[in-house]
Order: C-alpha cells, then sequence, then structure tokens
C-alpha cells in the first residue's frame, strides 16, 4: 500500500536506465561459514561482470568487519564499472522497494529477495545458504555459489517464460 517512486524518478536518481536489463544486487556476510568475508562475494561478482547489457544497482552491506570488507569490493567495483553500475548505502524504504519492482531480479543472499521481491513480481536469485530454511514462493531461483551456477540463474530472470510467470 505504500505509494513507490516512479520509474522515471528512479532512472533520473541512478543516472543509470533500469532497461533493457536491470537487476539489483544485495549481499551481507554470511557468519555461520568458514569463508573469509569478500571471497564469496567475488564469485557473485564475477558472474555479474560477464553479463552484457545489464544495469547494477547495488545496496551495501552492515556495517560490521565482514560488511566492510563488501562495501570495499562494491565501492572497487562500481569505480571500475561506472557506465553500468552504482551502489548505495541505504536507499531507503520507498526508494528500495521502488527499485526492486522495476528491477528483472534482485541477486544475492538478502532476505528481501524471499519476502518482498515476490509481492512486487520481481525475480529472485538467491544464492547460497543463507536464506536456509525460509518459505519461498516460485519465483525464487535458488542457486549454490558458483559462478557458473549463477550465471544461469540470471539468465532465468530475463527469461520470457519466467517473466509471465511472475504476473
Amino acid at each position: 500500500r505504500l505509494q513507490l517512486v516512479d520509474k522515471a524518478e528512479l532512472v533520473q536518481a541512478f543516472g543509470l536506465e533500469l532497461e533493457p536489463r536491470s537487476l539489483l544486487v544485495a549481499w551481507h556476510p554470511v557468519t555461520l561459514e568458514q569463508v573469509k568475508p569478500g571471497q564469496d562475494f567475488q564469485v557473485v561478482l564475477e558472474a555479474l561482470s560477464e553479463l552484457i547489457d545489464t544495469n547494477l544497482i547495488f545496496t551495501k552491506s552492515n556495517a560490521d568487519t565482514g560488511g566492510r570488507i563488501i562495501n570495499k569490493i562494491i565501492d572497487d567495483y562500481v569505480q571500475d564499472h561506472p557506465e553500468n553500475s552504482v551502489a548505495y548505502t541505504s536507499l531507503g524504504q520507498i526508494r528500495y522497494l521502488s527499485t526492486l519492482k522495476y528491477v528483472d531480479g534482485i541477486v544475492g543472499n538478502s532476505s528481501s529477495g524471499i519476502i518482498e521481491a515476490p509481492s512486487l513480481e520481481t525475480g529472485t536469485v538467491n544464492i547460497g545458504d543463507r536464506q536456509r530454511g525460509r518459505a519461498r514462493a516460485a519465483s525464487v531461483i535458488d542457486c549454490k555459489l558458483d559462478s557458473g551456477r549463477i550465471k544461469e540463474a540470471i539468465a532465468q530472470i530475463f527469461d520470457l517464460d519466467y517473466k509471465k510467470k511472475l504476473e
């Protein structure tokens, strides 16, 4: 029931088009695994960096140690790819939900891909086990932390038959 920001306003704020393809990327540290902070996120970026004609809107992680490392990696990525990526510490609730509504999908390990994205008819690539045990909609594509699997899952997000199922 919230009044969302319209697409044109978001495009102006981001300085990026949301078409032909765009993704929201939300990654948080996984505290219960034996992976060095940021190492897992590098696998995600490897998959994202191979996308063609796709704009990326990153939301930064929390401020704990693992989050600071991930945020530095995001900043470096955006600095190296300013033509198709932007990053925000926080979009705020309304702009975040508006962005989630207008992108093709959300990629990462955030609960918003499990909870909010389905209600906005937005696809989700949920990577890894951070959301293990949560109920999920049919629109959520789960995949392992593997660059090839992530690319395959993202390809599904852009598939017209998949998009029709979201409506």
